[in-house]
């Protein structure tokens, strides 16, 4: 794929040569990538072009790679090879969504280690109780509700829960946001969101000349985010001063980003700190509570699933109501594949934007430094009836080995919902965890009802995608 080799690769076609949707005069294609469905319409192009396709705005080409081969070599060239654009780079930091997620090159390496280590087993583990006294804090939220005849808010409520637990395992402090409807970090967080989707696919970065109300909004719930987060580091500061053992044993993210900060020898400044606690709250929250939202609406859909689902997690937890061992976590597979069918169907970060540093060969196609190239986290196979038989439902089964029509099939291998190569998502540990903690107490208390009278749920693309709703009645299991 990279051109850096000493006999150049050959290609028997330029950009200009590649197929693609017929678009707008001037425009191009980039009204059809606008908007909360445009990630839709792009699935349904890779249908109908195949691996590599052109779309153009304003004059400008864009690659569209879905090829497996070719998306796996991508990713694995970053950040050498291939970066976010510059123009999403800068809308991200305007809105003080920085840190590891916009860095590049040393600055990605020297933060990627620090946020790493703030997320590593030894750390989730010693989380893990915490986690699990939050996930039984919001059991018995739900439970009193059913008792009083309240009805459940599913999407706010496992927003709030991925919030709890974010803010506990990067900054050490229990927000209880679970049980406080008037907590306004999780507002703020939802305006940036809604924002950063907006500004993403804007025509022209109007905000940099004059605000809509709507910036205003943003601008100020970025601010309000920061200061919260500065509060969070003074309070650490101050905290770890009475405390010093804590730098040779950091127990979160932050307290290992203060530590490296104040070293003498690191380059680590305060605002690459402000700016990865930021992103570690932004980036750990909608992500992992749509894919759990998204795997309730399916298997309330599909209760020959849901069973099979509830039956792992009887034998497993037995009478637990939730996990409290840590050594569970390895023995919930089909819990595993119905997440695994869950990102396939409804990935969180459905496509990711790159741009080439230096001239490339991607499928036979000639790629010229400074290319925008848009690659989808299931490469287009995930939605292929020859890779995935009867691909529009949902079949955790397909993910079990025992249970694969082909053996040597290996259905991971097809999709990358958490990114791949060195830019692998730092918190897809945490995430798994969260999950099967959080899945397998709802499953082991709960029977799913699905709301048939509910409008239809629909993909809502903001920033990261979302579910319209989540239509679901719990019921308490004898």
């Amino acid at each position: 794929m990279n051109s850096n080799t000493e006999t150049a690769p050959t290609f028997s076609r330029n950009v200009a040569d590649l197929p693609g949707p017929k678009g707008l005069p001037i425009f191009g294609n980039q009204l059809q990538m606008r908007g909360s469905q445009w990630h839709v319409t792009l699935a349904g192009h890779i249908r109908q072009f195949g691996p590599i396709f052109r779309l153009e705005a304003f004059g400008i080409p864009i690659v569209v790679v879905s090829d497996r081969a070719a998306v796996g070599n991508l990713l694995r060239e970053r950040p050498e090879g291939f970066e976010r654009s510059g123009g999403l780079r800068a809308r991200m930091n305007e809105l003080k969504v920085g840190g590891v997620f916009t860095a590049e090159g040393d600055d990605w390496r020297k933060q990627r280690k620090m946020v790493t280590g703030g997320l590593s087993v030894d750390v989730i583990r010693n989380f893990f109780p915490t986690m699990g006294f939050m996930t039984e804090r919001m059991l018995n939220r739900w439970k009193a509700a059913l008792a009083e005849g309240k009805p459940i808010d599913l999407r706010r409520d496992l927003k709030a829960l991925a919030l709890d637990i974010i803010v506990g395992i990067s900054m050490g402090y229990d927000l209880d946001v679970v049980n406080d409807d008037s907590n306004p970090l999780q507002h703020d967080l939802d305006n940036l969101m809604r924002r950063l989707a907006s500004r993403g696919t804007s025509l022209y970065p109007y905000w940099r000349r004059f605000k809509l109300p709507a910036d205003r909004v943003a601008d100020k719930s970025a601010n309000d985010v920061e200061q919260t987060v500065l509060e969070f580091i003074k309070s650490t500061r101050e905290r770890m001063k009475q405390q010093p053992q804590v730098r040779e044993k950091p127990s979160n993210m932050l307290e290992a980003m203060i530590a490296a900060s104040e070293d003498p020898d690191s380059d680590f400044t305060d605002q690459e700190l402000i700016s990865n606690a930021i992103s570690s709250v932004v980036g750990g929250v909608d992500t992992t509570a749509n894919t759990i939202g998204w795997m309730i609406n399916l298997l309330a859909q599909n209760p020959a699933a849901a069973a099979s689902l509830a039956g792992e997690v009887d034998e497993v937890l037995g009478d637990a109501r939730l996990s409290r061992d840590w050594d569970q976590m390895k023995q919930f597979p089909y819990l595993d594949a119905a997440h695994n069918e869950t990102q396939r169907l409804r990935s969180a970060t459905p496509f990711l934007g790159l741009i080439s540093k230096a001239d490339s060969v991607i499928v036979d196609t000639f790629v010229p430094k400074g290319m925008v190239i848009f690659v989808p986290t299931n490469c287009g196979d995930g939605m292929d009836e020859a890779h995935f038989p009867q691909h529009q439902l949902f079949q955790p089964e397909r993910w079990i080995s025992e249970q694969k029509l082909h053996k040597d099939d290996d259905p991971s291998r097809k999709v990358f919902p958490f990114g791949g190569g060195p830019r692998l998502c730092p918190g897809r540990f945490l995430a798994l965890v969260e999950i099967k903690v959080v899945v397998s107490m709802i499953m082991r208390n709960f029977d799913l009802e699905f709301d048939t009278r509910a409008p239809p749920v629909t993909q809502v693309m903001n920033f990261f995608m979302s579910p319209s709703a989540v239509p679901v009645r719990l019921k308490l299991r004898a």
